[in-house]
């Protein structure tokens, strides 16, 4: 059992996903900042969707960091999610002749071989979010360390159900690494809990509503199931209207990753019970700025830059160490 706590309110399925629509002609979105000052250095960022708020927060640390350097920054997503399209993107604006590039890998094997050639052109690739699996690829890395995210959430869960109880895993389709290392995290650290029994993984893609199904599907096959660890925003979000649904809100525990909005007003609603925040304003900022200084003649930046985590709960989401690490609101909410 869990820990006790009320849960009454039901979030609708929302429409915030990984992928993205977009009714740009040139089959992309961008903004820009930065006036070009100082020597007119150039960073575009390609991220995997437009309107994520992980991926809108990356951008605001991107943008601030940029206007305090002088330099024009701009940043596009792909209107699909596929490798094609952020192949296609991502040459395209390899075309433009930047003086570097931030990005997410869609891919950890599939967008090696672009990526490095375009490096090999004279471009400066850094990753954020999610890497490859080719360091040669990218001049440096800005992501989480989901090993220790994926080791966080299996401590936390054998917190909140007293070191007992049967657990399954919700995420991503394997291929975005970020996602596929917070599994490895979790699975491993779930050994070192003798009381917690793994009944394996379900995976979706990026619709909320695939992501509940493949909940439930969890919850009817092991109808004693005691927590679900959900990898990434819609999962979380998945996985909560999930147990909801099916009348276990009591019974279950959810614990998230990320803290966009709606995950937040989740967790204040005790539908989630922890969500493991991510900080991606911190690495589009460091992102920017080590781009800018290795532009500049400065030193190379570290291969690996690895950012913790924070666990936020209900009983701590109003703390200002946490709360600092909750992610922007799109425009449109």
């Amino acid at each position: 059992m869990k820990h006790p706590l009320h849960k009454t309110a039901v979030l609708a399925l929302a429409g915030l996903a990984l992928t993205a629509c977009s009714t740009q002609e040139d089959s992309s979105a961008s903004g820009s900042t930065g006036g070009g000052g100082g020597d007119d250095l150039k960073i575009v960022m390609l991220l995997n969707d437009q309107f994520d708020p992980y991926y809108l927060t990356l951008v605001k640390g991107a943008e601030e960091k940029a206007e305090e350097l002088g330099i024009d920054f701009s940043w596009q997503a792909p209107t699909t999610l596929d490798v094609a399209s952020q192949t296609q993107l991502l040459q395209s604006i390899a075309a433009t002749k930047p003086d570097g590039i931030i990005m997410s890998a869609l891919d950890a094997d599939a967008m090696v071989a672009p990526m490095k050639q375009v490096q090999d052109s004279g471009i400066p690739i850094v990753t954020v979010d999610s890497d490859v699996n080719d360091e040669s690829a990218r001049l440096a890395t800005f992501k989480s360390d989901g090993k220790v995210n994926g080791e966080m959430a299996a401590d936390e869960m054998a917190e909140l159900l007293g070191g007992e109880g049967k657990v399954g895993y919700v995420g991503y389709t394997p291929g975005i690494q970020s996602v596929d290392i917070r599994l490895d995290g979790w699975t491993e650290q779930l050994e070192e809990h003798e009381g917690l029994e793994n009944e394996g993984e379900q995976y979706a893609g990026a619709d909320i509503a695939e992501n509940a199904a493949k909940a439930s599907a969890l919850l009817s096959r092991v109808p004693d199931l005691a927590g679900i660890y959900a990898s990434w925003t819609n999962a979380s979000i998945g996985a909560a209207n999930a147990v909801q649904q099916a009348g276990k809100s009591d019974d279950i525990v959810v614990i998230g990753v990320d803290a966009s909005p709606d995950e937040v007003a989740l967790l204040e609603q005790g539908q989630i019970d922890a969500l493991m925040v991510q900080k991606p304003y911190d690495m589009g900022k460091d992102a920017v700025e080590a781009l800018v200084e290795h532009a500049r003649g400065g030193d190379e930046p570290e291969s690996e830059n690895l950012y913790d985590v924070v666990i936020a709960t209900p009983e701590n989401i109003d703390d200002p160490e946490i709360s600092q690490y909750l992610y922007v609101k799109p425009e449109s909410e």
